[in-house]
């Protein structure tokens, strides 16, 4: 690397990871903060070449760019995202739209959840807005990158502008035509991005994309439906990319960006794995399986004498009046017949359920594979207690669950952060802004050569501390509302950028292999001025939290 090209704050790529309105609350105050640095006589924000953005950060990158396109200040940007987020909660009002009597407005789509958030993005959000609306592209901007992950080669599928040398979007097997990619609708993307699994169903590409004035879309469903094609799965970018990173460091070959920002909200830590203790074996624990089918089958059986002597007594209790034209003949015949409704209906319902279970036991054979069938047949499940049957059950589903949420994506996320973190040509060109920076434990990791409450102080340390206990989710509790945790996020986001950015520029001004030295006395001394704006900011960070956060950009 020749360090006397270094100029650290001129091309910015910044990606803005996943976490709900966790997430894009926390990337507003990342973009708060870079918008108040003066670099060159404009905010530092402006100087952003790429965006790359992955489910709840997708909801913050859309609205940015899209309010910047449509010439609004940062200020106007700022407060209509902020006055969503507190007030919009998209379960809510998504789930309303599934309704039986609910006006279903955009019959091209596919009634589902996913769906009704998608068009809950648009009337709160994006309004029409298709992406051919983001070109060109404002301020310095390049290009942006909304990440999904496709679920036909597991693999990234990404909504961006199209740029030469790029001919399509999506990715390599599905592409994406710039005719096509135009017509999709921004509230669409985001609605895609931050599709995460449990909690929604795919969405269809490209059936569930189409409205009124998408020609092409509808034209390739066509194609689609005429080669007996599958319309293409898509969810959440964080399943490939937590923190799109990705999409950053392959957009040019050599590492073409003086500065790479990482805003981040999801935790590298989880919680050890705990076996589940079952309690005494006592009580209903200490019945086996054999024991229970025994008592439904008793139960099932006194049930048909309790019935069947209903049945005897309602009927010929009219004999005794001589079935005389009064009340009490009305009510033992009804009686009669209800009775004999009931037999009916339990007759019925365990039909029901034994050919259902039949049908799921075999369905669920099925996918055991005959060997491992043959050892099972060795396990005598009738003899199992439901004290010994509870931990096996449990700890699978919880290891399962463990694997799908925690493991998997916290692989995923190291990764990306190696391939970034052990590229020495990145060494002096890389922040990452993460929610839990400023907790105490995880300062202590980080900075251990630092003090925290000289760093710090206890008014931060008190937000930084609530904001990362914020869970995701796409909407604020009303405990959380009352605790202001939409506003720790925000000051949270602004804070520890500042901290973030101060603790990278003197690593740039105090270390001889960054190039700081070989650059010119002017912009070293634009450096030097953007530092001081964060050493000033922090003090009063320190003192007051939420000053940047009252200003409102």
């Amino acid at each position: 690397m020749d360090n006397k090209l270094i100029n650290p704050l001129d091309k910015i790529a910044l990606s803005l990871s996943g976490g709900g309105y966790r997430a894009a609350s926390f990337h507003l105050g990342t973009m708060a903060y870079l918008n108040r640095l003066i670099y060159k006589d404009r905010p530092l924000l402006a100087n952003l070449r790429l965006i790359s953005t992955v489910s709840g950060g997708t909801i913050t990158g859309v609205l940015y760019v899209l309010m910047m396109k449509q010439r609004l200040s940062f200020k106007e940007f700022y407060q209509l995202l902020l006055r969503n987020l507190g007030t919009l909660d998209l379960v809510k009002t998504g789930i309303q739209q599934l309704n039986p009597d609910a006006e279903w407005r955009n019959t091209e789509k596919t009634k589902n959840l996913i769906n009704a958030f998608a068009e809950q993005y648009k009337d709160y959000f994006t309004g029409e807005a298709v992406m051919a609306d983001l070109e060109p592209l404002p301020n310095q901007l390049e290009q942006v990158i909304f990440n999904s992950t496709e679920f036909s080669n597991a693999i990234n599928f990404r909504f961006k502008t199209i740029k030469w040398p790029d001919t399509y979007a999506g990715n390599f097997y599905h592409r994406v035509l710039a005719s096509q990619l135009h017509e999709v609708r921004l509230a669409d993307v985001i609605a895609a991005s931050s599709c995460f699994p449990g909690g929604f169903e795919p969405m269809l590409w490209p059936d569930d994309f189409l409205h009124r004035n998408s020609p092409m879309l509808r034209s390739l469903k066509k194609e689609n439906i005429a080669a007996k094609k599958a319309p293409l799965g898509v969810m959440d970018g964080g399943i490939y990319d937590n923190q799109g990173i990705d999409s950053i460091l392959t957009y040019k070959k050599d590492p073409y960006f003086d500065l790479v920002i990482i805003s981040d909200v999801a935790s590298p830590d989880m919680q050890a794995y705990k076996p589940f203790i079952p309690g005494p074996k006592k009580g209903y624990k200490a019945y086996t399986v054999k024991d229970l089918k025994t008592m439904a089958g008793r139960y099932n059986h006194q049930a048909d004498i309790g019935l069947g002597i209903m049945l005897l007594v309602f009927s010929i209790a009219p004999l005794f009046w001589e079935y005389g034209n009064n009340i009490f003949t009305g009510i033992t015949l009804a009686l009669t017949a209800v009775t004999l409704c009931l037999i009916y209906l339990k007759t019925w319902a365990l039909s029901k359920f034994e050919s259902g279970k039949t049908r799921v036991y075999a369905k669920l054979l099925g996918l055991i594979p005959k060997f491992y069938q043959e050892k099972l047949a060795a396990l005598d499940i009738d003899q199992l207690s439901l004290h010994r049957l509870e931990p096996l059950i449990t700890d699978r589903l919880n290891s399962l669950v463990t694997l799908l949420m925690e493991v998997f994506l916290k692989v995923v996320r190291r990764l990306n952060y190696n391939v970034l973190y052990q590229d020495e040509q990145y060494a002096y060109k890389r922040i990452d802004n993460r929610i839990k920076e400023l907790t105490e434990e995880d300062f202590l990791k980080r900075h251990a050569d630092k003090d925290y409450a000289e760093e710090v102080g206890p008014e931060m340390k008190a937000v930084a501390e609530a904001a990362a206990k914020c869970g995701t989710s796409l909407w604020f509790t009303d405990t959380q509302v009352l605790d202001e945790t939409l506003k720790k996020l925000v000051a949270s986001g602004e804070f520890t950028m500042c901290f973030n950015m101060k603790i990278y520029l003197e690593k740039i001004i105090n270390d001889p292999k960054s190039g700081y030295r070989q650059m010119d006395l002017e912009n070293q001394g634009m450096v030097d001025q953007v530092y001081q704006q964060c050493v000033d900011d922090l003090e009063r960070f320190k003192i007051d939290p939420y000053f940047l956060y009252d200003l409102g950009c």
